[in-house]
């Protein structure tokens, strides 16, 4: 299953986020295994160093790394950049990663911040969900 896994989910890995490190890292662990193919964008990368640059900016590179290893990053178009200003989406980059998810055949998105993706339609589902579903 190609799923695009959004910023908050890496972040919460990232940073060591307690609340959410455990479902967060093991769907990144299943994406690693390549029980689920994994996906980012190159926006969301960019995003995520310039957040992991306020704490080390030697462990951000070396995280942007790893993650282009455990992911398959998306370029991001301006038939994305379109869409998502035509779109209803409230957030323009949430726009952009749910168009460029579409476009390059994701079928559902992992987010902890569903709301975000309201009118996307694909799949919106949080770590818990998924692993819930990967399950059965």
């Amino acid at each position: 299953m190609k799923a695009y896994i959004d910023s908050d989910v890496i972040l919460d890995v990232l940073l060591g986020r307690e609340e959410f490190l455990a479902v967060s890292s093991q769907t990144m662990n299943e994406c690693e295994a390549l029980e689920l193919e994994g996906h980012t964008t190159v926006l969301a990368l960019t995003n995520i160093l310039y957040i992991l640059n306020r704490y080390n900016s030697a462990i951000a590179k070396k995280a942007i790394q790893t993650l282009r290893e455990i992911l398959v990053v998306m370029p991001v178009t301006d038939i994305e950049l379109g869409n998502a200003l035509d779109s209803r989406f409230k957030d323009f980059e949430d726009g952009i990663q749910n168009f460029t998810a579409e476009h390059h055949g994701c079928e559902i998105i992992i987010t902890r911040n569903k709301r975000d993706y309201s009118y996307s339609r694909l799949r919106v589902l949080t770590p818990d969900e998924y692993l819930l579903q990967a399950k059965q």
